[in-house]
């Protein structure tokens, strides 16, 4: 054996590291996107508006869920980023996906009016771009080109301020131009990640990808299913239980935590290509630390909250924040829950137990829907909050004695 040799594996470790580093920093990144698009949206709404904007703009996060779990997701589970042929089903999937969001939007958006007409129209016209954005961001992962997503989405969010902030000079922004606005932004940026992933969209190319598919695709798209559903559904909820104000309040307190989410499943999902093909044993640590993260960062956060002036955070949000605050805080430990148990679902995933997330998710959604329902009529937003968040200490109990047992197993 050669000096040199045991020096392989800390070489490859120092790579990882920086991949991840990256892959994280772009999710960072993506996730202020979200961030900035509620908050520019929530100073320029009022409650009830608002409720109507965040339900609109759930059907694009669905949309991200769902796409990822047809091409993204089984992309880097399968380990195929160095397959040409393979990365053009995927793309042609991801844009056909797009394609039917889009579709679908349109179609119902005919019997509304006013906002929920606009909005919805505004997401059948986006919905094909930030599918293929989106899936390129994750075929540049798989290739180790984490620094290019990152240009990418800092590019996206660059514009989309700019435009906005021109447009607040010059106009007046409301939550339909806002959405406009984004969803502009993401034109040109989407055909900057075709160019650099050099990733062709023949629609002819998708069958084949479902069929090569076809073991990994179900578990991860009926999780991601779930995820979508029990958004909406719970979303439901307080509407019928507190009202088009009530839905607002509680958006508006979400968006703070939606942004962490975002945040925190990108990164989870990222770990896919790190941990594909490694036994039960060996996926263990990834998600704790994953978890860890997410403890430290919303402690951070809600120290955060707590310091800064009552007024500033009135200003950011257009709400007083008296009526936020308590919300706020319970939802962030719903964020750290969740994000825990995505974090077992998705180390699940990477060794081929995609079942273990629908498991999980029935659980969830089951509760979540049915606390919410139950203290949300006695307690209001506060009540529909408080059962968010048991509703994922449930699930998150749940992830991970199935990861655990899997290791057992292993």
């Amino acid at each position: 054996m050669t000096p040199e040799a045991p020096e392989a594996p800390k070489t490859s470790r120092v790579g990882a590291l920086l991949a991840q580093a990256g892959i994280a920093i772009d999710q960072l990144v993506f996730s202020a996107i979200t961030f900035a698009l509620q908050i520019v949206a929530a100073l320029v709404s009022d409650l009830a508006d608002f409720g109507v904007f965040s339900l609109i703009a759930i059907v694009q996060i669905g949309q991200w869920y769902l796409g990822r779990a047809l091409t993204a997701e089984p992309l880097l589970v399968s380990q195929t980023a160095g397959d040409d042929r393979k990365l053009r089903g995927a793309g042609a999937t991801s844009l056909a996906f797009g394609l039917l969001v889009g579709a679908v939007c349109a179609l119902v958006a005919i019997p509304f009016g006013g906002l929920t007409r606009d909005l919805l129209l505004i997401q059948a016209v986006v919905a094909p771009f930030t599918a293929v954005l989106d899936h390129s961001r994750y075929v540049l992962y798989a290739k180790k080109r984490a620094g290019t997503a990152i240009a990418l989405d800092a590019s996206w969010l660059g514009l989309f301020i700019a435009v906005a902030a021109v447009w607040s000079v010059v106009g007046k922004l409301s939550a339909t131009t806002t959405y406009l606005v984004w969803a502009l932004a993401a034109v040109p940026v989407t055909l900057a990640a075709v160019a650099v992933t050099v990733t062709p969209l023949a629609l002819s190319h998708v069958r084949e990808w479902l069929k090569e598919q076809r073991k990994l695709i179900p578990g991860f798209l009926i999780d991601a299913a779930y995820l979508t559903i029990s958004t909406w559904a719970t979303f439901g909820v307080a509407l019928i239980v507190t009202g088009a104000d009530g839905l607002g309040l509680l958006r508006k307190a979400l968006i703070p935590v939606t942004a962490l989410i975002v945040l925190f499943i990108g990164i989870s999902n990222s770990l896919l290509a790190h941990l594909a093909g490694r036994s039960a044993r060996e996926v263990i640590r990834p998600p704790v630390m994953i978890a860890g993260l997410a403890a430290v960062v919303c402690a951070v956060t809600a120290v955060l909250l707590l310091v800064l002036p009552d007024s500033l955070l009135t200003l950011a949000l257009g709400t007083p924040w008296d009526q936020l605050q308590t919300v706020v805080l319970i939802l962030l430990g719903y964020a750290f829950l969740q994000t825990s148990a995505q974090a077992a679902m998705v180390a699940a995933k990477a060794t081929g137990r995609a079942w273990l997330g629908p498991r999980v998710r029935t659980v969830e959604f089951c509760f979540e829907v049915g606390l919410g329902a139950a203290l949300g009529v006695a307690f209001g937003v506060v009540g529909i909050a408080i059962g968010m968040t048991a509703a994922w200490l449930i699930a998150n109990a749940f992830a991970w004695l199935g990861l655990l047992r899997g290791r057992s197993d292993g």
